[in-house]
């Protein structure tokens, strides 16, 4: 009987450059990252100060919050070693480590905007997680988490998906349904100022702000 791999094996499994090719070449893919892109691009307000992308993997979604946000002091971090290398090829000018968002290399307060875009649903302990953002968030600054909603049709979407991207299958270790994420947020000590959902209620957008 084969050994289940470890999240970390998972994402190593996944190609640098898998976001990139599935948006040029596959329709569905192309659809989907587009609507994430104009959604969560449609609710960020002006920065001024360093933004991070928690598992910003190559970077494909970071560059496209750069365009609305503009400057260049981009941080990323990833647990895919490849995939960060890509990232640093993709924005020379950013600041992009291996890491674990359980444990983020970053001082205190020092984010000005958070961003984990569908990345919540892949860690082990999503309350750390949280409390390394706030962490290392400034106070007043927002933090912008994309998950699955887990509906009917997500469900079968995301099977159907795992079928023929098998690296995938047991990729998403957290289902949050309902407002169990907005509730752990809240507890954590952050104002929920929005939740939005798109994608035939597939994706939910949350904005929150440290206070």
């Amino acid at each position: 009987m084969s050994k289940k791999k470890s999240l970390l094996e998972i994402h190593e499994d996944v190609p640098a450059d898998h976001y990139d090719q599935g948006i040029k070449k596959n329709l569905f893919q192309k659809y989907w990252h587009f609507r994430r892109f104009v959604e969560v691009l449609k609710v960020i307000k002006e920065v001024e100060g360093p933004i991070l992308d928690v598992g910003c993997h190559s970077g494909t979604f970071t560059q496209q919050i750069l365009k609305k946000i503009g400057g260049q002091d981009i941080y990323g971090i990833d647990v895919s070693r490849s995939a960060i290398a890509l990232a640093k090829k993709r924005l020379p000018f950013g600041h992009f480590e291996v890491a674990d968002a359980v444990k983020l290399p970053f001082k205190n307060s020092f984010f000005s905007g958070i961003f984990c875009l569908e990345m919540m649903e892949h860690v082990d302990d999503p309350r750390a997680v949280l409390k390394e953002i706030k962490r290392v968030a400034k106070a007043g600054s927002r933090i912008y988490i994309l998950v699955p909603s887990e509906n009917k049709l997500f469900q079968i979407i995301w099977f159907l998906w795992t079928l023929y991207y098998r690296h995938w299958s047991h990729a998403h270790v957290q289902h949050f349904s309902g407002g169990l994420l907005e509730q752990l947020i809240k507890n954590i000590g952050f104002k929920i100022i929005g939740v939005k959902t798109f994608h035939l209620g597939m994706l939910k957008l949350i904005v929150a702000q440290k206070i």
